[in-house]
C-alpha cells in the first residue's frame, strides 16, 4: 500500500465525516469513500489509486473554486498537504513525556517499535 492511502486509513479511523483531500504531485486527490462521495457532488473522474482503493481530482490551480463549492455544500474537507513530513502528534507527545534517563532498554524498544508502527 502506498503512504498517501496508510494516511488515509489513519484519519478515517480518527474521523470518517472528514473527506481528506491529498496534495499529490501537481493535483489534489480524494482517494478510498472520499472519491467516490465526492461525485455525488462534483463529477471528478474515478481512476484506480492502487487495489484498494479509487481516486479522483483537479489540479492545483483550481483548490479555491473547488473548496468554495465544498464550503457552499457544509462538506467537511481538510487538505492534507504533505504526507511524508507529516509527524503523529501522538508520538511527539510520547516522546516529550518519556524520561530517556529512567528508561529500561526493554521499554526503550518498545517504544521504538510503537514509533516505527505509526510511521510505515
Amino acid at each position: 500500500m502506498s503512504k498517501i492511502y496508510n494516511k488515509y486509513c489513519d484519519l478515517k479511523k480518527n474521523d470518517k465525516d472528514t473527506m481528506y483531500l491529498f496534495k499529490c504531485g501537481n493535483f489534489y486527490i480524494f482517494i478510498g469513500e472520499d472519491a467516490e462521495k465526492i461525485n455525488n457532488y462534483v463529477p471528478l473522474k474515478l481512476t484506480t489509486f492502487c487495489n484498494e482503493a479509487k481516486k479522483c481530482g483537479f489540479p492545483l490551480k483550481c483548490l479555491d473554486d473547488y473548496m468554495r463549492v465544498f464550503n457552499n455544500q457544509n462538506l467537511k474537507v481538510k487538505i492534507i498537504s504533505d504526507t511524508d513530513v507529516t509527524i503523529n502528534e501522538n508520538i511527539i507527545n510520547k516522546l516529550r513525556n518519556t524520561d530517556l534517563d529512567n528508561i529500561t532498554p526493554l521499554k526503550a524498544l518498545t517504544l521504538l517499535y510503537e514509533i516505527k508502527d505509526k510511521l510505515l
